[in-house]
């Protein structure tokens, strides 16, 4: 049985394959567009599905689709006739894509896969993060929870699963419905405060450990708690009827004042000291506070959901999915809390990950869902890396300087070297190992790239992570990465205890995948200066050998080789762009900054100056 996941038509389309019950290929549409959060219908992304199945279109046997197109249609066209007729125009065009586009979704997958409309069928969007989420959990049952902006009618439900003979069984257990969105708000925010929205909410997340929450109480004018442990939005501080603007109303700018200029400056840095902390002007401190304040109140307010359903489902186990559930600091704080023994959050929560658990919930509907162990994060494509070897002869080392968006500080590239090495060879990660000592940053492809927004070790930039000099140059040459944004870092299981403060020796599900931030032991931080945020914390991946076994070994050998327990892991892309893919999308971007050494499979190539 072969079952094809879609999700498209808002953010992160992706497509994923089911081949008799077992996940054999997720991504999303941005790894093969370079369209970064590409929302149109994933074409390139179930070419690549197909192909790595070595099937066709005809030879499925179901589709599912991550929502129900006429509940979305209902719900867009109550909210927007509320506003009629100030919002017409967004009505307007709403109406038009949603018609046109939408409305026939089914008829234009079953055109498109030359397959009958009567093999497709509509999952409800949380249901379908709900069901990726806790499949990929380690837990025979467990309490879901799953917040985002919107999905059909609803921005938060809550689930009770388990594992069954078929697969899994998910019971709805309860549901805030739109608009009164936790996404929704916390995107607002980010737009005020001068980011992107749906993309740069992890800034706003970054910026708000400078600050202080001494705002609170004017953020629960907006986000009222409720008795029963649920909440509520104000809706009279928002207005969102005209979609290319802010959306705030008059009485949120009397409240907040007004919004950062994008191009304003922010003056932080991870590093900074109390002393730089207190030079920081009023207005950058007054925006910091209040990032510092809404994060406060995201963190209060699922913390008080969660104790909710704790209590309502019995459960001692938590799974996290939505958009929402990226908040790595919102995830770290309520595993602190310990209202749930154990918390797990898929690597890829949002709408990436949602044509996975459409093809999953429908699996185990239609037939069984045959996984052994967890699913794996790396269900992306693996390449040869031959077509890109082959293009370095005749490359002409004096026009590499031409194509760089900053000049580079290491000067003029004198040589490109390669060397190959046979599978396992361990001179290979010994190389690795002596160039990350000497300060090289190390653009490093392996296998099956990742799903989801993590880099996991298989596309990863790598560094030395107390070498304050390398972190600079790959914010400055090769990320163009604001400084107050924090890096993460990857650690084996063994330095869990070494690392964090935790009693057990075994992995919470929360920090396989670089989703919750933790504070690191005091004896550690010397170790580990350029992952470390402003507050002591970092995003880490713990990772066992069975997941990623020659990221592991390179992890393993670098702690012998440096007394240091961990790397300083980024994803392996440039600003404004998604993860590479490819071996040649790999040697483009060495080529054109800062990344000294590129490790494709079991190929190295180095520039020499």
């Amino acid at each position: 049985m072969k079952i094809l996941g879609i999700s498209s038509d808002f953010h992160d389309s992706s497509a994923a394959l089911l081949v008799d019950g077992k996940p054999v290929f997720s991504a999303a549409e941005e790894r093969f567009s370079l369209q970064k959060h590409d929302s149109s219908f994933p074409s390139l992304a179930i070419e690549a599905a197909l192909k790595a199945a070595r099937t066709t279109g005809p030879e499925l046997d179901w589709i599912a689709y991550h929502e129900d197109p006429l509940m979305k249609f209902s719900r867009v066209l109550a909210s927007r006739t509320q506003n009629f007729p100030k919002g017409f125009l967004d009505f307007a065009r709403s109406m038009r894509e949603l018609i046109l586009g939408q409305m026939w979704v089914k008829l234009d997958i079953a055109k498109k896969l030359e397959i009958s409309p009567g093999k497709i069928r509509y999952i409800p969007h949380h249901l379908s993060h709900a069901a990726y989420a806790f499949s990929s959990s380690p837990f025979e049952s467990a309490a879901i929870l799953v917040i985002d902006a919107v999905g059909e009618w609803s921005s938060t439900t809550w689930f009770r699963a388990r594992r069954s003979p078929l697969g899994i069984e998910i019971e709805p257990m309860g549901a805030i419905p739109y608009p009164h969105s936790l996404g929704m708000l916390y995107s607002a925010f980010t737009g005020f405060l001068g980011f992107r929205v749906n993309d740069a909410e992890c800034s706003m997340m970054a910026l708000a450990s400078f600050g202080k929450p001494r705002f609170v109480e004017k953020i629960g004018k907006l986000l009222r708690a409720q008795t029963d442990g649920t909440y509520e939005i104000d809706f009279s501080y928002f207005d969102f009827s005209q979609p290319e603007r802010l959306p705030v109303s008059r009485k949120f700018l009397e409240l907040f004042g007004k919004p950062r200029f994008f191009r304003d400056a922010i003056p932080y840095s991870c590093g900074m000291s109390q002393e730089d902390l207190r030079a920081v002007s009023p207005e950058a401190a007054y925006y910091a506070d209040l990032a510092s304040s809404v994060q406060y109140a995201l963190e209060e307010a699922v913390g008080r959901l969660c104790a909710k359903i704790r209590t309502e489902s019995g459960e001692k186990n938590l799974c996290l999915a939505g958009g929402v559930a990226l908040n790595s600091t919102m995830n770290g704080n309520l595993m602190r809390k310990n209202i749930f023994e154990s918390v797990h959050i898929p690597p890829d929560p949002g709408d990436g990950g949602g044509a996975l658990g459409a093809a999953i919930y429908l699996q185990s509907r239609v037939g069984k869902l045959s996984m052994e162990g967890q699913i794996s994060p790396y269900l992306g494509v693996s390449y040869d890396e031959k077509s890109a070897l082959e293009l370095l002869p005749d490359l002409k080392l004096a026009e590499l300087g031409k194509h760089r968006s900053t000049p580079s500080e290491l000067g003029a590239v004198s040589k490109i070297s390669v060397q190959s090495f046979q599978p396992k060879d361990p001179a290979l990660l010994t190389g690795i190992c002596e160039d990350l000592s000497n300060g090289r940053i190390v653009g490093w492809l392996q296998g099956s790239f990742e799903n989801g927004p993590r880099a996991l070790g298989n596309r990863s930039i790598l560094a030395d992570p107390r070498n304050k000099n390398t972190s600079r140059r790959i914010s400055r040459h090769v990320k163009a990465r604001a400084t107050f944004r924090p890096y993460a870092c990857s650690l084996n299981s063994d330095q869990l205890q070494n690392v964090f403060s935790f009693e057990s020796s075994v992995v919470p599900p929360g920090m396989r995948h670089m989703s919750s931030t933790h504070q690191v032991r005091e004896r550690c931080m010397n170790q580990l200066t350029e992952v470390l945020h402003i507050d002591g914390s970092t995003r880490p991946q713990v990772l066992e050998e069975t997941e990623n076994p020659i990221f592991y070994r390179l992890l393993k050998n670098w702690g012998e080789a440096s007394g240091c327990p961990a790397l300083l892991n980024t994803s392996f892309n440039e600003s404004g762009y998604p993860m590479i893919s490819s071996p040649i999308e790999a040697l483009l971007m060495f080529l054109r900054t800062d990344i000294e050494t590129l490790v494709l499979n079991h190929s190295v190539i180095r520039k020499r100056f």
